[in-house]
């Protein structure tokens, strides 16, 4: 009798040991026969490196190794586990300040998603922010006033729909683009600019 529980309890843990087996397989073949349907050309900090970024089923695989290596990050595979680590260090400010600041109009408290970010890029996307978004959209929304004020003195009712819609997409974008600068703004001056 002890015989056949040996053998039936082999063969149950043979099959649990075989099924968990393919199963694992079958995780780490995803991507083995997929098709890349794009390779993206990467830049780190205005340099082209010569590994491409596949994509596959939609999801651009960045070359991790050659990003890090670039940005001269130490990259060690341990296990499962890919541990990138820099030199850079972060500010030293107070969690207080860290994760979240006091929206004054609101009272409410939201994450600056800015903070932790080099003062190099914050200021590039202060730059970018300032004549890339907010100045192109307040003269476009400057020039459709000027053109309300024309057609106002031409017609005696105009249908000013789509121009009022218009107007409410700038003031829109205007307001986006202030709240980014304000957030980018408040990071800056967390490190002491």
């Amino acid at each position: 009798m002890k015989k056949w529980t040996y053998l039936v309890s082999g063969i149950l843990i043979g099959a649990v040991v075989a099924t968990s087996g393919s199963a694992a397989a079958a995780q780490i073949k995803s991507l083995i026969g997929q098709k890349v349907s794009a390779e993206l050309t990467v830049v780190v900090n205005g340099k082209e490196l010569p590994n491409k970024a596949p994509v596959i089923n939609g999801v651009t695989n960045a070359p991790v190794r050659a990003i890090s290596d670039a940005l001269g990050a130490d990259l060690q595979l341990e296990g499962k586990v890919i541990n990138i680590t820099t030199n850079e260090t972060v500010p030293s400010v107070s969690n207080e300040n860290t994760n979240s600041n006091q929206n004054s109009s609101s009272g409410s408290t939201t994450t600056n998603k800015y903070f932790g970010i080099s003062e190099k890029t914050l200021l590039e996307l202060k730059e970018s922010i300032e004549n890339n978004t907010l100045k192109p959209t307040i003269e476009g929304r400057n020039q459709i006033l000027a053109e309300i004020e024309t057609i106002k003195k031409i017609w005696d009712n105009p249908d000013l729909t789509k121009i009022n819609k218009q107007l409410a997409e700038y003031d829109e974008i205007i307001k986006n683009a202030e709240e980014e600068l304000r957030l980018v703004n408040e990071a800056l001056e967390a490190l002491g600019k």
